[in-house]
């Protein structure tokens, strides 16, 4: 008789499997554990970490709170009380319904729950160590539930190793808590981070409060309504105008019925509706709470719950975009057509002008680029970059170095030989060389100038004293990483003092970053932080310099004389490694003779 392979799996083992799905971080406890609050109606949660809740989790609440009866079966598996049937799986209106989240937790970690109902005298106390009930009794407590995870993964190492620093881990739960409370702004919510209060919403219902509580209190003052709606789907929020955006997705918040979700749809409507209003690198702030019916979406795709399906995607893309889009275009005053308006309410830059600079005179060329009357276009067009690129590519001619090889021992005769002919669209600088025509982006290759100009220097970053500082103002979780990391900052060049609960006084910037820059900048270099495993000055620097010399390059856009021309380009070419900027993209292109010839099919 063979012996059987199949084995049923005993429940602490299956246990800790559901947690390997249910419970990724600490991050990941709190929401399930705050969701559970907001399902029993209360009005009022705080949570408490410490070590970025490794070592300890306490989350209470004033809900409707448990007997002891159910107090005990909330630890059991897929004990739940929020669907009793298949059927209502298609009609959620609750946050957790799985009924795996506290046997999840409790099974890695030192577990406890306290909970009392409104009529009862005493509470329930159920105490899980790894799994195992070890005591059930009746304790003091006010009405509502407490629920404290210590030592989470005590007894899984090989999850535990994989935590981050304990800074990263409580900006997800930061992010987590603040995305929960703008699901909820009638609920009041505080997180307390090491015995510090570092979160606190008022819980008046106003979500235009909530926001403010979190983001600053002058954040209000860029956001936009949004109000649509459309059959049974309605979308409500507020959206920032152009003049406030962040480096990344992190104030955008979307919620589905109550419930925040990730969603590339939802995210890729917000970036077509604001197209043309913000730069590549932008994403503004957004808040989106969207209502449609239950059995449009299926809630359970997702073990941690963070992702949706919808119905139709396509009706949720186009109502999504076209809310965005009336909430940008609305203005109060009125007969000017809504471009203008938007031009004059968020101080945005004229169009660039595109004009071609003329070649200076020499006694052998003519003038190369003309500029052509809007009245009467060009016959033909001019093939555009990437059409010139894919027709030398064809030939498996890869573009050849900038400089030729026997001009760079000698700077000064390579920039006479290097000749500068023009700018066109204020980004592209058109020169004459030995060996052919050269485009070269201004920006990048100013990028690589200012970076390996930063990289030689040694130590502290050089900075600039701020003869008037500058005072900034951040939201609480920025707040929290500024006095996390105040001595790497000041390495990385910043000189940071706190005059305020969420108010910093600069008085050291890196050199070559213009004051009116410093917030932005500062921000970036704080995500820079938050996102390193142990974060230190000499891992951060390569990714810091890259982002320093991108926000001191020369822009697209601006207009150099000749002589400026001129500097760049010999300065480039003195440069170690002249040919991409440091993001790897070139700085030079060079058409030689036989590149030109085949553009005009002469060969």
């Amino acid at each position: 008789m063979t012996q059987a392979v199949i084995r049923i799996l005993d429940i602490n083992t299956a246990n800790k499997i559901a947690a390997g799905e249910v419970v990724e971080r600490p991050a990941s406890v709190v929401k399930e554990l705050v969701e559970n609050a907001l399902d029993a109606y209360s009005r009022n949660i705080e949570v408490a970490i410490q070590d970025g809740g490794a070592s300890h989790i306490r989350v209470s609440d004033d809900g409707s709170g448990m007997s002891r009866e159910d107090a005990e079966m909330a630890i059991l598996r897929h004990a739940t009380s929020k669907i009793s049937s298949v059927d209502d799986i298609y009609n959620v209106q609750s946050l957790g319904f799985r009924g795996e989240a506290l046997p999840s937790i409790a099974s890695v970690s030192r577990f406890s729950l306290t909970t009392r109902l409104a009529d009862a005298d005493l509470a329930s106390y159920v105490e899980v160590t790894g799994g195992v009930v070890t005591d059930v009794r009746e304790a003091g407590s006010s009405v509502g539930t407490t629920v404290i995870v210590n030592e989470l993964f005590y007894n899984t190492p090989a999850r535990r190793k994989f935590m981050k620093t304990a800074a990263t881990e409580s900006g997800y739960i930061h992010d987590i808590i603040g995305r929960l409370a703008l699901s909820h702004p009638e609920v009041a919510i505080k997180l307390v981070n090491n015995g510090r209060l570092v979160l606190s919403t008022p819980g008046n219902g106003s979500l235009l409060d909530t926001i403010a509580s979190l983001y600053g209190a002058k954040t209000d003052e860029a956001l936009l309504a949004v109000e649509y709606e459309e059959e049974a789907l309605s979308i409500t929020g507020y959206v920032a105008k152009p003049t406030l955006i962040k480096s990344s997705r992190q104030w955008q918040t979307f919620i589905i019925n109550g419930r925040t979700v990730s969603s590339r749809l939802i995210a890729k409507a917000v970036d077509t509706a604001y197209h043309s209003l913000l730069p590549k690198t932008g994403y503004p702030l957004v808040v989106l709470n969207i209502s449609l019916p239950p059995q449009a979406i299926d809630v359970n795709v997702h073990p941690q719950k963070t992702e949706v399906k919808l119905e139709n995607e396509n009706v949720m893309f186009k109502a999504v975009h076209r809310a965005i889009s009336a909430a940008l275009s609305n203005t109060e005053s009125s007969p000017e057509p809504p471009s203008v308006l938007m031009s004059k309410s968020w101080s945005s830059p004229p169009p660039v002008q595109r004009t071609y600079v003329p070649v200076q005179p020499a006694p052998v060329h003519t003038q190369l680029w003309r500029e052509t009357p809007s009245s009467s276009p060009a016959p033909s067009p001019v093939p555009s970059f990437n059409e010139v690129r894919a027709i030398i590519q064809q030939e498996d001619n890869i573009i050849s170095p900038p400089f030729p090889a026997e001009l760079t021992e000698n700077q000064n005769e390579a920039a006479i030989l290097l000749l500068p002919l023009g700018q066109i669209y204020n980004c592209y600088i058109i020169a004459r060389g030995p060996d052919g025509l050269y485009i070269i982006d201004q920006h990048a290759a100013h990028e690589r100038i200012m970076y390996e100009r930063l990289s030689k220097a040694t130590g502290r970053i050089p900075v600039q004293q701020l003869l008037v500082p500058l005072l900034l103002d951040f939201d609480s979780r920025e707040t929290r990483i500024i006095s996390e990391n105040t001595d790497l900052l000041y390495e990385l060049g910043f000189t940071l003092e706190s005059i305020g609960p969420n108010t910093w006084r600069l008085t050291e910037l890196p050199a070559d970053i213009k004051p009116g820059e410093a917030r932005s900048f500062l921000l970036d270099v704080m995500n820079l932080v938050q996102n390193e495993q142990n974060p230190t000055a000499s891992k951060l620097r390569h990714a810091y310099l890259q982002t320093a010399a991108c926000r001191a390059a020369i822009k697209a856009g601006e207009t150099l004389n000749m002589r400026q021309m001129q500097a760049l380009i010999s300065e480039l070419n003195a440069q170690e490694l002249p040919y991409t900027c440091p993001h790897g993209r070139p700085t030079v292109i060079n058409f030689n003779a036989t590149d030109l010839a085949k553009l005009f099919k002469r060969t």
